[in-house]
């Protein structure tokens, strides 16, 4: 469709161009922006909504590492009460230290996530050191009971 032309190819009448009073909104020639071919100024200019989407970085990993930190460390509590919950605390804790460092390492490239990474980290080791100290006091006391048979 040439500029100046109908639908039809038909030659449309072009209005004299009026003068713009500066604060006044410009006016058009009667033709809807789009038909005409010039840019919509004024009120009746259609509007572009524009949408900017801005995602924080996140550093998953030591996230999952603190989450199974607090939820190992929960699950060996109730070990005392519940001992089944003890056979899911040992592997969430060793998966948490992987994950824990894992994500200290993105940290440190993205700087985001060091303070989770760190804590889950904490929490994690302590539930493998405690697993160690109970696995050690258990040999020793199987140890010296059968040596006492």
């Amino acid at each position: 469709m040439q500029p100046g032309t109908d639908q039809w190819g038909q030659p449309q009448p072009q209005a004299a161009p009026q003068p713009q009073i500066i604060g006044q909104p410009a006016t058009l020639s009667g033709q809807p922006a789009m038909l005409s071919g010039q840019p919509a100024v004024g009120f009746n200019a259609p509007m572009q909504q524009v949408t900017n989407v801005m995602m924080s970085p996140s550093n998953g990993a030591a996230t999952a590492s603190l989450v199974l930190g607090i939820i190992s460390f929960i699950f060996w509590g109730l070990g005392w009460f519940v001992f089944v919950t003890w056979c899911c605390s040992v592997p969430m804790a060793i998966i948490g230290v992987v994950l824990g460092h894992v994500g200290y390492s993105n940290s440190k490239t993205t700087g985001v996530g060091g303070t989770e990474s760190i804590i889950g980290l904490i929490l994690n080791w302590l539930q493998v050191g405690l697993l160690i100290i109970l696995a050690i006091a258990i040999f020793i006391f199987g140890v010296a009971l059968s040596s006492s048979i």
